[in-house]
């Protein structure tokens, strides 16, 4: 089997088999086919992620990088201002309708409609439609003999 279709743990293997001796090298390196170079540089990543692996580090969460708290503190920002800007919009609104009932009330207008429906609801009234009962047929099983003889069949 070649070098590069062994897995990561089979590649171990082979290390840790010329690292013990029972295997010289160039006998590796031949079945395996793979340079000396290669299988040297693979010893050594191997020692170096083994020594990696067993230096002591502090407990606990990495801590958030400076560019992520940033963010993170800016969101949180825009998100009060954001309440605030509803909030002021909210405030100006109910003040624009005390202008206007104040300039209705100036002019002598009448409130009672404007507590009905406020202006720009965009709710509109619908209108009722009168049929004309003289173009209105009847039809179906109600009708009697005289009024299909009157009326023709259609």
């Amino acid at each position: 089997m070649k070098w590069k279709d062994l897995s990561g743990q089979e590649r171990y293997h082979v290390i840790q088999m010329a690292k013990e001796g029972k295997v010289s090298i160039k006998e590796l390196c031949q079945s395996f086919g793979v340079s000396r170079q290669t299988l040297k540089t693979a010893m050594d990543k191997a020692d170096r992620a083994a020594m990696e692996a067993l230096t002591p580090k502090s407990p606990g969460r990495k801590c958030k990088s400076k560019e992520q708290a940033q963010a993170e503190a800016m969101k949180q920002q825009k998100e009060e201002l954001q309440k605030e800007l509803d909030l002021w919009k909210q405030k100006y609104e109910v003040a624009m309708t005390f202008v206007d009932i104040h300039k209705k009330l100036l002019n002598g207008e009448s409130l009672s409609e404007d507590r009905m429906e406020p202006k720009g609801s965009g709710k509109k009234k619908k209108r009722k439609r009168h049929r004309n009962p003289r173009s209105a047929k009847t039809t179906g099983p109600d009708r009697t003999a005289t009024e299909v003889a009157k009326g023709g069949d259609g």
